[in-house]
C-alpha cells in the first residue's frame, strides 16, 4: 500500500509539473472561413482642425497611405461646422478620399441648447447645407450623423437631445437628408437611444448606420442583441473613443490597450467600423510627424483588413491572455492575435478550406512597429505561430478563402442594388439615386472637445484603473484623481497612481502587479487515455503563466470618460475599466475538471499497473 501511494504522489507530481511547464505546449485555434460575420467598412479617426490643428500633407500620407510605414486608415471623421460651413477640414478630407477613404461628419452644435421637434425642419436644412457645401468643395460625404453625444450635451456644452427626440428626427426628417444618416451617437452606447428606432420599422428605414461611442462602456455591453435581430441591412459603427489621454501614445504596454479594444469591438461589438478620436495627437496615432505605438496597433488591422473584407468566425480566446480574430477578402485571409501576457506564446491555427501555404507575419511590440517578421509556412490549412510577449501580430495570406457564405451585416444596400453573396465592397451601399440615399452606412469617428466643456468637471469617474498597479493593489473608493477637476475615482482597480505620473489608464499596465492570479490557470488539461497515460494531443498546455499581470480589456469598461476642454486641454476622469479580474481567469478556465480527470486517469493507470504486477 505504501508503494501504491508513493506511485500516486509521483504521478500527480508529474501532472502538475506538466502544468507548470505549459509554455512548452501550443494552444490551438480554428478559423471558419465559411461562417461570415460583419462586413468591414474600415478603421480611422477624426481631423478637427479648429481644436487640434489640421494635419500636414506628410501626416495625411502617413495616415491614409498604405505603403510600408503608413497606416492605411480608410475612414475620416470631421465636424459639422456650427453656423455657416467653412473649409478648415477640406484639405485633409480631400486627401483621405484621394487615398480611397470615406469621410463622414458629426455635428456638435456648441450652443448647448436642447433640440425639440419645433427645430427639426431647420436642423435638417442645416445638415443638408453642410453636405452640399462639402460636395462643392470636392468632398462627397459618405454619411452625416444627427448629433454627437446627445446624452452628454449638458456636461460637454453642445447640443442636447433626448432619446425620443433622436427617434422623432430620424422618423420624420431622416428621409430628407441627402446622404446616409447616422443615428445620434451616444457617449456610452446607451441602448435607450437606439431601442426606439430599432423597434419602429418606419424610423429604422430612415437610419442607415447606428453610431456610438464607448466611454465607460463595459465590454459585455458592446453586444447588442436587438440590433442583431432587427438591424438587417444596417451597419453599426464605433464612431469615437480613446483609451486615455494622459499616457504618451508610445508608452508600452499601455498602447497595447488599443489592440485589445479593437479585438473586442470587432468580435463582441461586431462593429463594421472603428474610429478613434484625434488621429494627430500626443495620445493618438500620429504625433510630431511620426506614427506612434498606438498607430501601429490600429495598423495591425487597418493596413491588412481592408474595406470589403468580412470578419469570420474564429476561436476568440484560445488561451489565457490571447485574443484572436480573423477576416477574409476575395483572395486574402488575415488573422490578428493580441498577446497581453508578459511572456512569448505559441499557437496552432487551423483554417479548414484554404490552400494558402504561407502567411506574412507583422508584429507590434515594445521593440517593433508593424515589423515584417517574415513568412510562416502553412500545411493542410494549419500553421504554428509564435507571438512576442505583450504584442499584437497579424498573419496575412493570399489565396483561396473558401466558400463565400452570406453577405453579413450591412451586406445589403437599398436604392442601389444588392451586393453579391460573399462579394466585395463594390455593391454595398449602392449609388445615390434621384435625391435618395443608399443604405450601407459609413464609418464614423466622432465626439469631441468643446471649448469650455468638460466631461470630468465636477463629475465622478467610475471604475478607473487609477494609474500603475501597485503589487496588485486596488484603488481605494473615492481616491482623488489630481488630474480631474472635482472628479474622483470610484473604486477603480489597479492602485492609486496619478495618471499624470506614468500611471496607466485603459487597462494599460500589464506587467507585475496586474490581477492575473499567481500561477495562472491550467488550460485544456490532459486527458488520461486508457490506462491513464497522457495522449499526444491531450497535453496540458499554455495556460496563464505566473506574473502575466494586466489584461486585454476583455470584460471591463472601455477607456476613460474624458473631459474635453477645447484644444489641448483634455482632462480625463479616468475610467479605464481594467478587465483583469483575479477570480475571472480561474472561473472561466476548464482546468479544474480536466485536471481532476488527469489525476483520476493517473490513479487508474497506477491501480491497473499494481494489479498487473500482483
Amino acid at each position: 500500500m505504501e508503494s501504491f501511494f508513493r506511485n500516486v504522489l509521483g504521478s500527480c507530481s508529474f501532472l502538475f509539473a506538466l502544468c507548470a511547464s505549459s509554455q512548452a505546449f501550443a494552444q490551438s485555434a480554428t478559423v471558419t472561413l465559411s461562417s461570415q460575420k460583419q462586413y468591414i467598412r474600415g478603421f480611422g479617426g477624426i481631423n478637427h482642425a479648429a481644436w487640434a490643428g489640421d494635419m500636414t500633407a506628410a501626416e495625411r500620407t502617413l495616415a491614409f497611405g498604405n505603403a510600408t510605414g503608413q497606416l492605411g486608415l480608410s475612414v475620416l471623421r470631421i465636424p459639422v461646422t456650427d453656423g455657416n460651413p467653412d473649409s478648415v477640414n477640406v484639405a485633409t478630407a480631400k486627401a483621405a478620399i484621394a487615398a480611397g477613404a470615406i469621410v463622414f461628419a458629426s455635428p456638435w452644435n456648441a450652443s448647448g441648447s436642447s433640440y425639440t421637434s419645433a427645430q427639426f425642419a431647420s436642423y435638417a436644412t442645416h445638415l443638408n447645407n453642410f453636405v452640399s457645401y462639402m460636395k462643392n468643395q470636392g468632398v462627397d460625404l459618405y454619411a452625416i450623423s444627427v448629433q454627437n453625444e446627445p446624452d452628454y450635451g449638458a456636461e460637454g456644452g453642445w447640443g442636447q437631445w433626448t432619446a425620443q427626440a433622436c427617434h422623432d428626427f430620424v422618423l420624420n426628417y431622416g428621409a430628407t437628408i441627402t446622404t446616409r444618416l447616422i443615428s445620434c451617437e451616444s457617449f456610452n452606447y446607451a441602448k435607450s437611444y437606439y431601442d426606439p428606432i430599432l423597434n419602429d420599422s418606419a424610423a429604422l428605414a430612415n437610419m442607415d448606420i447606428l453610431g456610438t461611442h464607448l466611454y465607460g462602456t463595459a465590454v459585455s455591453a458592446f453586444a447588442y442583441p436587438l440590433f442583431d435581430s432587427k438591424g438587417a441591412g444596417k451597419e453599426r459603427w464605433m464612431t469615437e473613443h480613446y483609451t486615455d489621454s494622459t499616457s504618451d501614445a508610445n508608452s508600452w504596454p499601455n498602447a497595447l490597450g488599443v489592440a485589445s479594444e479593437l479585438h473586442n469591438a470587432m468580435v463582441t461589438g461586431q462593429f463594421n467600423a472603428y474610429t478613434w478620436w484625434y488621429i494627430k495627437r500626443s495620445y493618438g496615432f500620429i504625433n510630431n510627424g511620426a506614427v506612434t505605438k498606438r498607430g501601429y496597433c490600429i495598423g495591425q488591422w487597418s493596413k491588412f483588413v481592408r474595406p470589403g473584407f468580412y470578419r469570420v468566425d474564429a476561436t476568440a480566446s484560445p488561451a489565457s491572455g490571447l485574443a484572436l480574430s480573423a477576416y477574409k477578402g476575395d483572395s486574402s485571409v488575415v488573422i490578428v492575435v493580441v498577446n497581453t501576457n508578459t511572456s512569448a506564446k505559441t499557437l496552432t491555427v487551423s483554417i479548414p478550406g484554404t490552400t494558402i501555404s504561407s502567411f506574412t507575419k507583422y508584429t507590434t511590440s515594445s521593440s517593433k512597429g508593424l515589423t515584417n517578421d517574415g513568412a510562416v509556412s502553412a500545411a493542410n490549412g494549419s500553421l504554428s505561430v509564435s507571438l512576442d510577449a505583450s504584442s499584437v501580430t497579424s498573419f496575412v495570406g493570399s489565396g483561396s478563402t473558401g466558400p463565400g457564405g452570406n453577405s453579413g451585416t450591412g451586406g445589403t444596400s437599398s436604392t442601389g442594388g444588392t451586393s453579391s453573396t460573399g462579394g466585395s465592397a463594390g455593391g454595398l451601399g449602392g449609388a445615390t439615386s434621384s435625391g435618395g440615399k443608399a443604405s450601407g452606412g459609413a464609418s464614423g469617428m466622432g465626439g469631441g472637445t468643446n471649448s469650455g466643456g468638460s466631461k470630468a468637471s465636477g463629475g465622478v469617474a467610475g471604475a478607473s484603473a487609477g494609474g500603475s498597479t501597485a503589487s496588485g493593489g486596488v484603488a481605494t473608493s473615492g481616491g482623488t484623481n489630481s488630474m480631474n477637476t472635482g472628479g474622483s475615482l470610484a473604486g477603480g482597480q489597479g492602485g492609486a497612481g496619478s495618471p499624470g505620473s506614468g500611471g496607466a489608464t485603459g487597462g494599460s499596465s500589464q506587467g507585475s502587479g496586474g490581477l492575473t492570479p499567481t500561477g495562472g490557470t491550467f488550460s485544456t488539461g490532459g486527458n488520461a487515455q486508457s490506462g491513464g497515460t497522457l495522449s499526444t494531443g491531450g497535453t496540458l498546455s499554455t495556460g496563464g503563466t505566473i506574473g502575466t499581470g494586466g489584461a486585454s480589456l476583455s470584460g471591463g469598461t472601455s477607456g476613460a470618460v474624458n473631459a474635453r476642454g477645447g484644444n489641448s486641454s483634455e482632462v480625463p476622469a479616468d475610467d479605464s475599466g481594467c478587465s483583469c479580474r483575479a477570480a475571472g481567469a480561474g472561473d472561466r478556465s476548464p482546468s479544474k475538471p480536466l485536471t481532476l480527470l488527469g489525476v483520476l486517469g493517473t490513479l487508474a493507470f497506477v491501480t491497473r499497473r499494481r494489479k498487473t504486477q500482483s
